[in-house]
């Protein structure tokens, strides 16, 4: 299963140290998500990690950075897709600079969007799935879910009110892997429950993609 994780919105405290503590532990995407930041600010973002450590980055906004820096890949959100042209130019040239192809990924809030954005990307992360500390219940049922992913394997992720414990329940519903956001970087040691998150893959016997 994939394992994913997506930055907080805004820094927080330690968010380096934290990060660098995932990619150090067998994180193998980290989504680099700030609405707010301008390009100067997530090449600073970026540049406070080791090439290697990069390679696992996947950006969401500023996409032309991987011009200059070789990272994992591209996330495209809905006010992307509708730029088809200026998205395709983008990750043409950078897969032409690198030499190999990239990642490609979206997200969906709805089963519709996921269906129409299944074969166009790597992965398709579908949200929300769970119940979040907040309260926010999510948009399908457990059924529904198994039901629907049976015709849509191997690229949809599960995002949306995720902690250790949404893993199992994720792979049963047919989900092909699991996005970790708010309920880590909130948590009251972010460190000690990714180390739960790794550990619960490792004792379902589920692979780490």
């Amino acid at each position: 299963m994939r394992l994913i994780v997506i930055t907080p919105s805004d820094i927080i405290d330690k968010e380096y140290d934290l990060a660098n503590y995932m990619l150090k532990n067998g994180l193998p995407a980290i989504h680099l998500r700030k609405p707010s930041f301008t390009k100067e600010e997530m090449i600073n973002y970026i540049e406070h990690f080791s090439d290697e450590e990069q390679s696992r980055m996947v950006l969401h906004s500023h996409h032309r950075i991987m011009l200059d820096y070789d990272l994992k890949g591209l996330h495209l959100s809905r006010r992307h897709r509708r730029r088809e042209f200026r998205s395709w130019l983008t990750q043409t040239l950078v897969e032409m600079r690198i030499g190999k192809k990239i990642v490609v990924c979206s997200s969906s809030k709805s089963l519709s969007s996921m269906v129409e954005n299944y074969d166009n990307f790597d992965y398709v992360m579908l949200t929300p799935v769970f119940t979040d500390p907040q309260g926010h219940r999510p948009s399908f049922s457990p059924n529904l879910l198994q039901q629907v992913l049976r015709n849509y394997p191997g690229k949809i992720v599960a995002r949306g009110g995720t902690d250790a414990d949404s893993i199992e329940k994720a792979r049963e519903m047919g989900f092909a892997g699991v996005a970790f956001h708010n309920y880590l970087w909130n948590n009251d040691d972010p460190r000690k429950e990714y180390d739960r998150i790794i550990d619960r893959f490792h004792k379902l016997g589920i692979p780490i993609e």
